[in-house]
């Protein structure tokens, strides 16, 4: 799970103070949309681990899978081709690439590593532990995001 950053609650002070916002549409893909998929892992995760149980191969490549709708949309939202009014502030944009792209780093390795193709086997509960708190760390950022930047 991606480690507080030394300056974070000043910069979540900043954002409050400049009163900056996070574009609707932009705000519909992160929230809504990636919300959605962060769910879905944490769904996911929390099943098996509340039996204490690995995680089967299909299950662990809907992970996969989410975690690349995940990074899909974080591409569209850090880059947006057409309309340049939807760049995030910088501020925003460095929170986002901290909390999501670091934790969805972490989900990518631990679950890719049980997923290789000559040798596929269950994600082992040890590794869905280390995932689990990723995932939430992910929508406590989004929820803090939306709560400072909420106008």
């Amino acid at each position: 799970m991606a480690k507080p950053l030394p300056n974070e609650q000043a910069v979540y002070q900043r954002i409050h103070d400049e009163k900056i916002t996070v574009p609707l549409s932009v705000w519909e893909e992160m929230y809504c949309h990636m919300g959605d998929y962060i769910s879905v892992i944490n769904l996911v995760l929390s099943y098996y681990i509340d039996r204490n149980e690995p995680i089967p191969v299909v299950d662990a490549r809907k992970i996969l899978d989410y975690a690349l709708r995940i990074k899909d949309t974080m591409m569209r939202i850090l880059y947006p081709e057409e309309n340049k009014d939807l760049l995030l502030h910088p501020l925003v944009r460095d929170l986002f690439t901290h909390y999501i792209g670091n934790d969805l780093h972490i989900i990518n390795l631990c679950v890719s590593f049980y997923l290789d193709p000559l040798d596929e086997k269950p994600l082992a509960l040890e590794d869905a532990k280390k995932i689990l708190p990723c995932t939430i760390t992910m929508r406590q950022f989004l929820d803090r995001l939306r709560e400072v930047t909420n106008r």
